[in-house]
């Protein structure tokens, strides 16, 4: 702002308007307007921008109070201008009453020329140091306020960055800081793009995280002893008594041939995810997928495995009321368990790994869940699991036979859980036990045709009973052909 004077002169006489004129003409730092209409005043103090008003008190077009009261107004743009009274004489009432209403000085006209310049000096001065004062207290408060602002949006900065720590942090809240044109602008955007770019890498991970759990999970990872999917490499492996279950869907090959390739992988989708659920509920894990059925060892043991397969029949008889409620045949899944000394461990070569179980074990359980579908049971069981199971009284066991099966010179005891089958038939297996075990024991103590008498009453009250008719066809042979010298009651298996 520079210090030169301009001089508004608000008065209807003309002559001394020319004289004062002739007065300031000599000085180069001082500008003057002139106005003969009071009425006019505001308007052309607004396009002049006088730094002194010089304003007549007795005027035609109106009283001079009254014109002083006007600029001294709050809402005026010479609210603040110096304004200086001139009057043809000396008036000490007129005086106060002007200076009352806001003049700043006053002066007799015409005043000697001296004494108007150093008036007019003065007051010019006194108002171009307020502007000047103004200003800097304008320019200092807008500066407290960006120093404030700054201050602010560093906090704001430092709190965003312990908010990704926590994991909390939003983009929006650094929304003002990242419009800043200046360094720590710079810094919010340089900061929120790292964020986003971090997340969205940690997303990537975690995408790529559950898709190797998919192909790899978790508790395979913490059976090998394993941190990462990163550490796993060819020939881990773990060996230790563990149960394993097989399980497959009966008659899968006739139903596939029944429905497009697009259907039977829709079927069997629907139905794994249904039934693989409770292998993870009971500690178990997945070894591999086999088509329409699965393998699964459970490294606690029998419990585990037995409650799993319970547990997984349960949601194949849900599954199987849904699809007859749409008008289609229902599933028939049968299960194997057996509990012996196994390797699980990572197979294959160099590109291309994964998880398997090797053990004569393994293929004894693949051979238990095969007689299912021969003894026309739910799920099977070997003497060894049933021995490994904590507290046996917590199922319905029911013994089935002794069995030599392909790939085996050594009987093995075989027995049904009757919690894994439907209501229907677990009841009527239940109430015929005690005639089905009196025909066992008979059976093998060569008494054959207390035997048959046996099997006929547990046929009369549940003729489905397929194990029962096997031993039925078997006694009425024996009866017929006679017991060889060398009859054991195990039941030789040629087929898989």
């Amino acid at each position: 702002m520079d210090d030169s004077i301009t001089v508004l002169l608000i008065d209807d006489q003309s002559m001394i308007a020319e004289a004062v004129r002739r007065m300031l003409e000599t000085e180069p730092d001082i500008t003057f307007h002139y106005c003969s209409d009071p009425t006019q005043a505001l308007k052309i103090a607004r396009e002049c921008q006088p730094t002194v008003i010089l304003q007549d008190l007795v005027m035609p077009q109106m009283d001079g109070l009254l014109l002083v009261r006007f600029l001294r107004s709050h809402d005026a743009p010479t609210y603040q201008i110096p304004l200086i009274v001139l009057s043809s004489k000396e008036e000490p009432v007129i005086k106060a009453q002007a200076f009352e209403l806001g003049a700043n000085d006053y002066l007799v006209k015409l005043p000697d020329r001296v004494e108007l310049l150093a008036r007019i000096r003065y007051h010019s001065r006194a108002y171009t140091n307020l502007l000047k004062r103004q200003e800097a207290e304008a320019m200092l408060r807008d500066e407290n306020q960006r120093q404030a602002l700054y201050i602010q949006q560093v906090d704001k900065l430092t709190h965003a960055a312990v908010t990704v720590e926590q994991d909390t942090f939003e983009s929006e809240s650094l929304s003002d800081v990242v419009d800043r044109s200046d360094e720590l602008g710079q810094l919010a955007r340089v900061f929120t793009q790292m964020v986003k770019t971090v997340k969205n890498r940690e997303q990537e991970l975690q995408r790529l995280n559950d898709s190797f759990a998919r192909f790899f999970p978790g508790e395979y990872l913490k059976f090998l002893r394993k941190d990462s999917v990163t550490e796993v490499q060819l020939g881990d492996y773990v060996s230790k008594v563990m149960a394993v279950m097989f399980s497959d869907i009966r008659s899968f090959t006739t139903m596939s041939e029944t429905m497009t390739p697009r259907e039977n992988f829709d079927f069997v989708n629907a139905y794994l995810k249904r039934v693989s659920p409770e292998i993870r509920n009971h500690y178990g894990i997945i070894v591999k997928f086999l088509g329409d059925g699965m393998m699964a060892v459970f490294p606690d043991g029998a419990d585990d495995a037995v409650a799993a397969g319970v547990a997984k029949q349960k949601r194949v008889q849900e599954y199987n009321q849904q699809r007859q409620a749409r008008g289609n045949l229902p599933v028939q899944v049968g299960i194997g368990i057996h509990v012996g000394q196994m390797m699980l461990g990572m197979v294959g070569e160099a590109n291309r790994i994964q998880g398997d179980a090797f053990s004569d074990n393994v293929n004894l359980t693949s051979r238990l869940e095969g007689l299912t579908k021969f003894y026309g049971v739910a799920m099977i069981i070997s003497g060894q699991t049933l021995e490994h199971l904590s507290n046996p009284d917590r199922y319905q066991i029911r013994f089935l036979d002794r069995a030599i099966v392909k790939g085996r010179n050594e009987a093995i005891s075989v027995y049904e859980v009757l919690d894994a089958e439907v209501e229907e038939v677990r009841s009527l297996k239940l109430q015929t036990q005690p005639d089905f075990d009196r025909g066992v024991n008979c059976y093998r103590d060569r008494a054959i045709g207390d035997a048959k008498l046996c099997f006929e009453q547990v046929l009369a009250v549940h003729p489905a009973d397929k194990t029962a008719k096997l031993y039925l066809e078997r006694v009425e042979s024996l009866l017929e052909q006679g017991i060889p010298d060398d009859w054991n009651e195990a039941w030789v298996f040629i087929d898989k």
